[in-house]
């Protein structure tokens, strides 16, 4: 691999989240990938190159660096009344794709008087911080005293990069898919989920809850293979509970069931949400050191002997408080002579509440009751409390029921046998799903007696935006005759490229010119429609639901007869004429836009219509009329009649009509 590759792949390397899952079928584990994120690189002296450390590893050293810490030479007590409380509590959301949307990780260290009736005062904790990711800016907690039941405390925070425990979901509606959320509607459909957890501490975490709101609509829930932990489902809820997740620990929870849509409305998954305790703290605080005072008693008890002038002494301390305290040192020493009886610098002397201690015994020869320089120096002995708190919410999103509808039609429902007939096609095609939609796939018979349109007259529109560029059209067989099944393949890409993804109530209409070619007479011309379409988000392919039907166009034999006429007479008056026209259609079918016209001669105007024409004037001042009729039924006789009136003479001989003209 040449250098400037190599550096490229170590980029892509560092940050890597050192967590991923996928599904095995055959493993009752999820399968952790030996991801470098957390861990980071490190450089070798002599190559340069960088190295990275499994995820396991890491662990393995980070346990064993913060046991090293953690020896200090502080001695805590289980019964002491003088807590030392460090908690840390960890919260974080992440989204549909893992990645974070809100991380706030804080601690607290107090001191917490667990006493009901003694106070302690002067209180002292040595602090050190070994955790690049822990903003602390103090090193010391002091307080001039608690009373019976108060607490006193400082907070920290944490920068860290990742939730302490990972959570993966997967979820597939298609078992070729590993992640798809798309569903037929109305069918049913086998769902398969997992939960997977993995401990990215280095401490263990007790009394984990994974809960989950099941889909109201996921219905004959299992569980395959063994159940690895506590699972049941309380009202409505998913709940899985794991005793104790162990660092580097992964656990897996398989289940899955089936769902039928019946609307087509986004059906909620369900949020993950994972709580959890531990009786230690994530990061690497140590206490080094504690002081604190409390209420003692301590005195010289001297007796005479059975020689006069002979006292034996010793050292008592009653520790008279509900504090156990260790002794630091003890001194005594004749006020006169300088003298020095006892002398005790950290004895290891440890007082239990409500009890004394007392030193060995020294002889003082004095004729008077002996005095004495005394001092003593306690310690209140501190108990430890850690806890950390673990509080994740993962986003479930939502499974989306997909459909589609279309309607096919033709402008023409019937067409004449043994002629050309031009046809103009539409196809509606509406997403009435929930489900985006991004390619969309027509099979479109041109079935025999249809000649296959022609690439340039097949338009495709979105919304009444025309598409072009993701357009592909292609018809099979090659080269298939008027005679052959043809079918119409169109293909439409990249939706999200052109207007974006096809949305619930989006149209595509789709509209082409064809023609039929001297169908037989007496029979159907049948061109069914199919139309599939692939989801947005991974999924399967989605079968549209034809609405209308295939349309059917009859062939029907037309035979033409026709009878056209005009007749003329003398009107009631010099230079009047009456005249009538004839249409009778003799044939057995209608027709259709029929255009009946006469001449009106020169010096003549046209008067008295029984339907209005329309007039066009030549040049050389004959009047064309015009009558337009829409239809005419089979065995039908149009008659118009009017009268023109002029100058000079009208013969029959000058009579003309034109049919269709």
């Amino acid at each position: 691999m040449e250098e400037e590759e190599l550096i490229d792949v170590e980029r892509k390397l560092v940050g890597r989240v050192p967590y991923r899952y996928k599904i095995n079928d055959h493993a009752t584990t999820l399968e952790a990938d030996s991801g470098f994120g957390r861990v980071g690189a490190k450089m070798d002296p002599k190559t340069g190159a960088l190295m990275y450390e499994k995820y396991e590893d890491w662990i393995t050293k980070q346990r064993t660096i913060k046991e090293e810490i953690e020896k200090e030479n502080i001695r805590f007590s289980d019964d002491s009344k003088a807590i030392i409380d460090m908690r840390e509590r960890e919260k974080a959301t992440l989204s549909l794709e893992g990645d974070l949307v809100e991380h706030n990780a804080v601690g607290t260290i107090s001191v917490h008087n667990l006493s009901d009736k003694d106070r302690i005062w002067d209180i002292d904790v040595g602090l050190r911080n070994e955790d690049p990711e822990v903003e602390m800016d103090f090193d010391r907690l002091t307080l001039k005293e608690l009373d019976p039941g108060e607490r006193g405390s400082k907070e920290y925070r944490m920068r860290r990069l990742e939730p302490s425990i990972a959570v993966e979901e997967v979820v597939t509606a298609h078992p070729d898919l590993p992640q798809s959320y798309i569903l037929p509607k109305d069918q049913s459909s086998r769902v398969f989920l997992q939960l997977g957890l993995k401990n990215l501490e280095t401490i263990g975490y007790s009394e984990v809850i994974v809960s989950k709101r099941i889909p109201k609509d996921l219905k004959n829930i299992i569980f395959p293979g063994d159940i690895p932990e506590d699972v049941s489902i309380e009202e409505g809820k998913l709940i899985w509970r794991i005793a104790r997740l162990e660092p580097a620990e992964v656990r897996v929870l398989r289940y899955e069931g089936e769902v039928r849509p019946a609307e087509a409305m986004p059906i909620p998954i369900g949020d993950v949400e994972v709580k959890g305790h531990t009786t230690e703290i994530t990061s690497k605080i140590v206490v080094t050191s504690f002081e604190a005072m409390c209420r003692n008693m301590y005195f010289i008890e001297a007796d005479e002997t059975e020689e006069p002038g002979e006292w034996a002494c010793r050292f008592v301390c009653e520790n008279t408080s509900q504090f156990e305290v260790e002794v630091l040192r003890v001194e005594v020493q004749d006020p006169v002579t300088k003298e020095v009886y006892l002398n005790l610098d950290g004895p290891g002397i440890f007082i239990s509440p409500e009890e004394r201690w007392e030193s060995e015994t020294w002889l003082v020869s004095q004729k008077d009751r002996p005095t004495f320089v005394k001092n003593l120096v306690l310690n209140v002995i501190p108990g430890i409390r850690k806890r950390a708190d673990f509080d994740l919410l993962r986003r479930g999103g939502d499974f989306f029921p997909a459909s589609l509808a279309f309607e096919k039609n033709f402008d023409r429902r019937r067409v004449e046998a043994k002629r050309e007939t031009d046809i103009t096609a539409t196809l509606f095609i509406e997403n009435t799903g929930a489900a985006e939609l991004e390619q969309v796939i027509i099979r479109d018979k041109v079935p025999r007696y249809m000649m296959p349109p022609a690439p340039s007259s097949i338009m495709v529109e979105r919304d009444g935006m025309r598409l072009t560029d993701n357009i592909g059209t292609y018809i099979e067989p090659d080269g298939g005759g008027p005679l052959d099944d043809k079918v119409l393949y169109i293909r439409i890409d990249d939706l999200s490229q052109f207007g974006g993804p096809l949305n619930k109530g989006d149209r595509i209409t789709i509209t082409y010119r064809a023609k039929t070619y001297r169908p037989e007479p007496n029979t159907k011309i049948t061109a069914p429609a199919e139309v599939d379409a692939r989801p947005y988000l991974p999924g399967p392919v989605i079968t549209g639901q034809d609405m209308a039907g295939a349309p059917i166009i009859d062939v029907q034999q037309v035979l033409r007869k026709f009878s056209i006429g005009k007749s003329i007479e003398q009107g009631s008056g010099p230079g009047i004429y009456n005249i009538e026209l004839l249409y009778r259609n003799r044939g057995n079918q209608p027709v259709s836009e029929l255009v009946l016209k006469d001449l009106i001669p020169e010096n003549f105007e046209g008067k008295d219509f029984s339907r209005e024409p329309e007039m066009e004037v030549t040049p050389e001042g004959i009047t064309i009329l015009r009558w337009s009729i829409p239809s005419v039924d089979a065995g039908e006789t149009m008659v118009i009649s009017y009268s023109i009136k002029g100058e000079g003479e009208y013969h029959p001989r000058d009579a003309q009509i034109f049919y269709n003209s």
